[in-house]
């Protein structure tokens, strides 16, 4: 048999762990998550003036920088070093599947409505005091109030699923003991908890 017969009928090479980056850009969004949310409890409470525009103007970075993150996280999938498939039941699979498709779009749908609100009130915003971004395009002020509405629908939602994936992370580690939690631990860390 040739080598190019072999490398034809090669096994993919798997890895005990998620990379370097895909860790980086899990965590990351999930920061960035939290400082969003943060922040959008954080406006309602404050009165119009210098001080909200502030923290809208940092509300709406977080959420461009969330699609951001999410759109590369997306990208990088196809790139990314295959770690080890877990052996675990059919529906285990497709309920963490339809979890993951659910994250992610709403990563993008969310913040995506947000924008589309501010681009209804005609407001544009300084993305982390870099530079001005324009309202995204131009849209019905009336618009508004149902766009706030899906706003708030997706963020119920959103913190649901992240509820469930945080269970879901924590039932894969101390129920079921295996690794889907620890592969997306940064090295050192696991290394370190070991050798306490």
């Amino acid at each position: 048999m040739t080598n190019t017969a072999q490398g034809a009928h090669a096994l993919p090479t798997y890895h005990p762990h998620h990379d370097a980056l895909t860790q980086a850009l899990h965590w990351v969004s999930l920061l960035a998550v939290i400082a969003a949310a943060a922040t959008g409890w954080i406006m309602e409470d404050i009165a119009k003036g210098a001080a909200k525009t502030q923290v809208v103007n940092l509300h709406a970075s977080l959420g461009t920088l969330i699609i951001g993150l999410t759109l590369l996280r997306l990208l990088w999938r196809g790139g990314a070093p295959a770690v080890e498939p877990l052996r675990r039941p059919w529906w285990l699979f497709v309920a963490a599947k339809t979890m993951q498709v659910a994250l992610y779009g709403l990563l993008v749908a969310l913040p995506l409505t947000g924008l589309l609100m501010m681009a209804a009130k005609g407001r544009s915003f300084e993305m982390f005091g870099l530079f001005t971004v324009p309202p995204l395009l131009t849209l019905d002020r009336g618009l508004v109030h149902s766009i706030e509405e899906v706003h708030e629908v997706m963020v119920n939602l959103l913190i649901g699923l992240v509820g469930l994936h945080t269970l879901a992370a924590l039932m894969h580690h101390y129920v079921l003991k295996d690794d889907v939690l620890l592969r997306m631990m940064p090295h050192r860390l696991i290394r370190s908890d070991s050798q306490s």
